[in-house]
């Protein structure tokens, strides 16, 4: 009786102690979730410092997430770091080849050493393999706008913000897009929501310097 009684309580303390270890793992898994979605907004809003802070966190946690991947690439990217960039853009290619982030930071890449002819069959693909990605619309607007194709990049830019209506720099770089086109009606409604979607932006000060005067 006595070993019956022992083994049912061991039986239960295992139990137990699976389900703390399950919970402390889903638990673990939705602060890293929490924690990715600041450091994307953090990001999508101009902080980069900020958003790489985090991002590197998940990474010495050892999270393993393509979404975490693409954001911090596209941090280094802009930390003028396209060599380190590159790395975690191509986990996201090596893990999921039907992932338009992979595709998506590659033309990133290119872009930042000025090969505008690599980068655009990037984006290509991205939008192929997800026609609703407002980040692919994105990106290849800013390639479009530095190919001087103001009308192609302000479509690219206006599909971006109808998948993604929040979407800060989209806003903002149409906004440029429409100055260059002389349309400054629609440059100072797109500043104008720049700076709201954005108010901490590096660009921030110079956009509503720039609306104060008009």
């Amino acid at each position: 009786m006595k070993n019956k009684t022992f083994r049912m309580w061991l039986i239960l303390g295992l139990c137990l102690a699976i389900t703390v270890v399950f919970n402390q793992a889903v638990f673990s898994q939705t602060t890293q979730q929490e924690k990715l979605k600041q450091g994307i907004e953090f990001f999508e809003a101009g902080k980069t410092a900020e958003a790489k802070a985090i991002f590197d966190q998940l990474i010495a946690q050892n999270y393993v997430n393509n979404e975490l991947y693409y954001y911090l690439g596209s941090a280094l990217i802009k930390q003028k770091n396209p060599e380190a960039a590159l790395t975690y853009f191509n986990k996201i290619l090596q893990s999921d080849p039907n992932s338009p982030y992979g595709y998506i930071g590659k033309a990133q890449y290119y872009m930042s050493k000025g090969n505008f002819t690599s980068a655009e069959p990037q984006l290509n693909t991205a939008i192929q393999k997800d026609p609703n990605c407002a980040e692919a619309y994105y990106q290849r607007g800013l390639l479009r706008g530095g190919q001087k194709k103001i009308d192609q990049a302000i479509a690219d830019l206006q599909k971006c913000l109808q998948l993604k209506g929040n979407h800060a720099y989209a806003h903002y770089n149409i906004g440029l897009a429409y100055n260059q086109k002389g349309r400054k009606d629609l440059m100072i409604t797109h500043f104008h929501k720049f700076v709201y979607l954005a108010p901490e932006a590096p660009e921030a000060a110079q956009v509503k310097s720039l609306l104060s005067r008009i």
